[in-house]
């Protein structure tokens, strides 16, 4: 029996942070999320709305201008971040936010 378990234990390791580790991880977070919003704050600049009948805003990014905004030694990273998913969620709410006129 235990060596199914030691098995199933190398295939699913559970890794429990300490303290610190937890600490450190939120701080790494925190920095990772001001980051990626300071990278999608100028949105709002690259990006066409569209004000349709019943009033409702939707807008578009215009991703290669948004991408040629960036410095050129940012621009092969910024050109693959516009492609993740990460960025699809937050440049959404920030394009939703600023649809709704709060920005």
């Amino acid at each position: 029996a235990m060596a199914s378990q030691f098995r199933i234990a190398t295939k699913h390791p559970v890794y429990r942070c300490n303290e610190l580790q937890a600490e450190a991880a939120t701080c790494f977070l925190n920095v990772m999320k001001r980051y990626m919003e300071s990278l999608c704050a100028e949105l709002r600049f690259y990006s066409i709305t569209n004000v349709q009948s019943n009033n409702d805003r939707v807008s578009l990014l215009l991703k290669d201008r948004f991408i040629d905004s960036f410095p050129s030694k940012d621009r092969p990273f910024i050109k693959l971040f516009v492609d993740t998913q990460m960025f699809s969620v937050l440049s959404d709410s920030r394009l939703a936010t600023f649809e709704r006129g709060k920005f």
